[in-house]
């Protein structure tokens, strides 16, 4: 296969950083402590960006839940509000919005790649401004998936699929750059799972072999009569690589892969398949030192739900 197997460290979406969004905040009214809740009544935080469920009837002054804990015996949180669900650490929510989603981001340091997924649109866009170079990247991509349509029936009456894991490397190496990026569904509604950005780093080439599935965490149960009931749940992508990697490149890959042990990363397998790309952990890799100038790494991924 020879793609180059990529890690990309993903860049935290703070409020410093996401400039702008066309996709409204207003999911539910702000948390305000001295007015009253009922049960199951919601709110949201424009600090944390969440959203929170009232689990008790006169609720007055009760403090929301401060992460890492989710809940109180007064307030239940519920995950991100809208705008912010592509940039939590959810791949199955996702962002929706009429017609497009359009976020600004002002990136510090260096982002030389833009991942989504879990998306539904009609083109992604990405633009890179430099305060110095002015536009430095210009591009469009098409999320329409042309997978299968092999003759003129199926260009005419097939159904088209769309691309919903895309990840888009090579960005210039330019530092404090305005990042927009928009997914473009003109009358119908965009969504996104996931939009994550940072710099990608190559590791090595990708070998023919590479394995990748799902994990499904649905509950499949069967009654005393054989009747099967299923209660869908999450899931999440797995895949398992061979990588070629250099010799004098094994020290650093190894000091690389236990930095980010406990922290989700992008790894893209290989960029020619939206199945091959994960946003994670690995599960456990080794490298094994075959040769006088190159090793085999072995590693196994699992992404978030």
């Amino acid at each position: 296969m020879s793609d180059g197997f990529t890690i990309i460290p993903v860049v935290a979406i703070t409020d410093d950083i996401l400039v702008s969004s066309n996709v409204p905040e207003n999911d539910y009214a702000v948390y305000n402590s001295g007015s009253t809740y009922a049960m199951d009544a919601c709110v949201i935080s424009l600090t944390t960006h969440h959203v929170y469920r009232s689990l008790q009837n006169a609720n007055t002054n009760k403090p929301l839940p401060v992460l890492p804990a989710t809940a109180t015996d007064w307030w239940q949180d519920i995950g991100a509000t809208n705008r912010h669900k592509m940039f939590d650490r959810s791949v199955q929510s996702q962002t929706s919005n009429p017609n497009s989603i359009e976020v600004d981001l002002q990136i510090a340091g260096r982002a030389t790649a833009v991942t989504i997924l879990n998306a539904d649109g009609d083109e992604l866009h990405i633009e890179m401004e430099s305060p110095t170079a002015g536009v430095v990247y210009d591009q469009t991509f098409s999320l329409i998936d042309h997978a299968g349509i092999s003759d003129h029936y199926s260009w005419y009456f097939d159904d088209r699929d769309r691309i919903r894991d895309l990840a888009i490397t090579g960005l210039p190496p330019y530092a404090g750059v305005n990042l927009r990026v928009s997914i473009l569904r003109p009358g119908g509604t965009a969504l996104c799972g996931a939009c994550l950005v940072g710099q990608a780093k190559e590791i090595g080439g990708t070998q023919f072999g590479a394995r990748v599935g799902i994990t499904d965490y649905s509950a499949k149960t069967t009654d005393p009569f054989g009747n099967l009931t299923v209660l869908e749940r999450a899931y999440s992508k797995r895949g398992s690589f061979s990588v070629v990697v250099q010799n004098t490149f094994i020290d650093r890959l190894h000091n690389l892969l236990a930095k980010y042990r406990a922290t989700p990363v992008v790894y893209i397998g290989s960029p020619l398949y939206g199945c091959m790309v994960n946003y994670g952990f690995y599960k456990d890799y080794e490298t094994e030192i075959q040769y006088t100038t190159e090793s085999l790494l072995s590693i196994n991924i699992e992404s978030l739900t």
